[in-house]
């Protein structure tokens, strides 16, 4: 499959499992750009799989819809990449600019292997020009005010710590409790947490995205306190922590994700251990978020630590006004009508982050209307998204090209 590619493309195997294919470019004096992807996925629920409308591997197509864990995350960005190389080499096209296929193999889990990559070309000493990834897509759902479709393009992540919360106290026979168990002891200061949320703030990817919807917004109200933020900014922001998606905008969140104690019915719990997952806006750092929770929970009784296994700071961000932003912008206005286009700070973490240490042209985006069953039941791909993928790509693939 893909013979072309693998003919006429350099292909490099990193850390075992993620691939990297460059195709050389006309003009070496160009910095090379990147098209990358994950093609891991994450699990789907044993007890889930009786809820699915269609096999979760199976790779159906049905009701204008390709269905299958992966489709959207992340496996139309790969496929699409492959198939819009795959057309061009086809037609004998080189590229005048160095195009680096880089496909990573752990995203959903830890994201090593786009880091072992970053370190390879690091190590190479090798800077990159625009670099796109998966992230912001396209909606004409989440904002009704605005009939238009919105192409949000990410242009910075949140970042991202876990901390864990422990409470330890005897425990013993459950026929004969004290007043306040482990278990109480965590389950108020987890309570704590969730009633009292980190403050908001309206970072300048966000502001820039209300900049940009303003002019579209039919709402009257809500079009003139988007175009006066000077006077209209904090209930701008209050109105937005009332929906769980643009709340995560204008906040760093904190919610439990884990809560493990107790072995048996009968038996009163020594220990009680729960998880709190944090996404962190840009300005505040993991231990911002580790003071807050400590002085939120204020109980000495309650050992906080962070967990190890992955934490990252909030990301850089890439200019609005830089020629990245406006080669995606004007890939994205090629390929969907009537689009309005904002820049957009992503909540979840992607493989693409660890680029920013070598390009300053980062943006996440693909060209996906309103994806349905990210991490869940019912992962599917409109087959129509997957057409503007494939013409996302190429566009971007023959660059001024005519």
């Amino acid at each position: 499959m893909y013979k072309r590619q693998h003919k006429n493309l350099t292909r490099t195997i990193v850390d075992s499992f993620n691939y990297i294919y460059e195709w050389k470019g006309s003009d070496p004096s160009v910095l090379p750009m990147v098209l990358m992807a994950h093609y891991d996925v994450v699990p789907v629920e044993e007890s889930a799989v009786k809820l699915w409308h269609a096999k979760p591997y199976g790779g159906e197509i049905k009701d204008n819809y390709i269905w299958g864990r992966g489709v959207l995350d992340d496996k139309a960005s790969m496929i699409s990449i492959l198939e819009a190389t795959e057309a061009q080499l086809a037609k004998g096209f080189t590229p005048k600019q160095t195009i680096l296929l880089c496909f990573g193999a752990d995203e959903e889990s830890s994201g090593k292997g786009a880091t072992a990559m970053v370190k390879y070309f690091k190590q190479l000493n090798r800077k990159f020009d625009l670099v796109v990834d998966e992230g912001g897509e396209i909606s004409t759902e989440h904002n009704k005010s605005v009939k238009a479709p919105i192409a949000s393009i990410g242009v910075g992540e949140k970042g991202y710590v876990t901390l864990v919360l422990t409470a330890q106290k005897e425990g013993g026979h459950s026929s004969i409790p004290a007043e306040h168990t482990a278990i109480d002891m965590l389950s108020n200061a987890i309570a704590k947490v969730s009633q009292n949320p980190m403050p908001t703030k309206l970072t300048a990817p966000i502001e820039a995205y209300l900049k940009s919807i303003s002019a579209y917004n039919e709402n009257f109200f809500d079009k003139m306190a988007l175009s006066n933020m000077w006077l209209f900014k904090s209930s701008v922001v209050n109105s937005m922590t009332k929906d769980p998606m643009s709340n995560a905008l204008v906040r760093t969140t904190l919610v439990p994700t884990v809560f493990n104690s107790g072995v048996r019915d009968n038996v009163i719990p020594t220990f009680a251990t729960a998880y709190i997952n944090s996404r962190i806006l840009p300005g505040q750092s993991s231990k911002d978020v580790y003071e807050y929770v400590k002085k939120t929970i204020n109980d000495t009784n309650i050992k906080i630590t962070y967990y190890k296994n992955y934490m990252t700071e909030p990301s850089p961000t890439t200019d609005v006004n830089s020629k990245y932003y406006k080669r995606v912008e004007k890939a994205v206005r090629a390929v969907v009508k009537d689009v309005v286009v904002a820049p957009m700070l992503m909540v979840g973490a992607t493989d693409s982050r660890n680029y920013r240490e070598i390009s300053d042209g980062v943006v996440n985006f693909t060209p996906l209307t309103d994806a349905k069953g990210y991490h869940g039941i019912d992962e599917r791909l409109q087959i129509s998204d997957f057409q503007k993928c494939f013409n996302f790509y190429t566009i971007l693939i023959k660059g001024e090209e005519k």
